[in-house]
């Protein structure tokens, strides 16, 4: 929880916080702590571990020094995601990770999908994923991530046939960099592709 939000928090993006501290503020805007139902997966850039390894966040929890130690051999190209294998949506949300490692580690790809989400009305999207709760600086690589793998979850904010070209532009984009449809590959196969860990 809090290497995600550290990287990309409204309120704690970059700073240093307690756990205390994050589910007070939790709580107030969501009127309880429904943090662990309401997010299936997570991603970070290598380069968020290491303020927790440098102290900053001392002292850690349990879990945040076990996930330290499973990623000592991240540096700082690396990209890591989290999900649960028994969640509703593992499927989509493996994909939807992936997206986003995909999306820090190759700059040209990063670069062709900004420009293409530069050259569509994505405003309805960006309003959504305000109201979602993440910080300006994700905005591009989360609205990449929604249109292309899941966009029904975000039809409250943009309706799916509105997105439709969209998807289909970045579902091409990024066939084109890393030569497979994101949406037709199975998750068995996809995992094959990067170093996993069960735990």
């Amino acid at each position: 929880m809090r290497f995600q939000e550290y990287y990309e928090s409204p309120e704690f993006k970059g700073k240093t916080f307690s756990i205390d501290e994050f589910v007070h503020w939790y709580t107030q805007k969501h009127k309880a702590f429904t943090y662990t139902r309401d997010w299936y997966g997570f991603n970070i850039p290598a380069s968020v571990l290491q303020p927790f390894r440098d102290g900053q966040f001392d002292p850690l929890t349990t879990k945040e020094r076990n996930l330290l130690k499973l990623c000592e051999k991240a540096d700082t190209n690396s990209y890591i995601i989290g999900v649960t294998p028994s969640a509703e949506y593992f499927k989509e949300t493996v994909k939807h990770e992936f997206v986003h490692g995909a999306f820090h580690v190759d700059r040209f790809y990063r670069d062709e999908v900004k420009a293409c989400l530069l050259n569509n009305n994505v405003k309805e999207i960006v309003t959504g994923l305000k109201k979602m709760g993440y910080h300006e600086d994700v905005f591009a690589d989360e609205a990449n991530a929604y249109v292309l793998i899941e966009p029904e979850t975000i039809q409250e904010f943009a309706s799916i046939s509105n997105t439709k070209r969209l998807r289909e532009d970045l579902r091409t984009i990024f066939q084109k960099h890393f030569g497979f449809s994101i949406l037709d590959i199975k998750v068995q196969e996809l995992l094959g592709r990067v170093e996993h860990v069960l735990i």
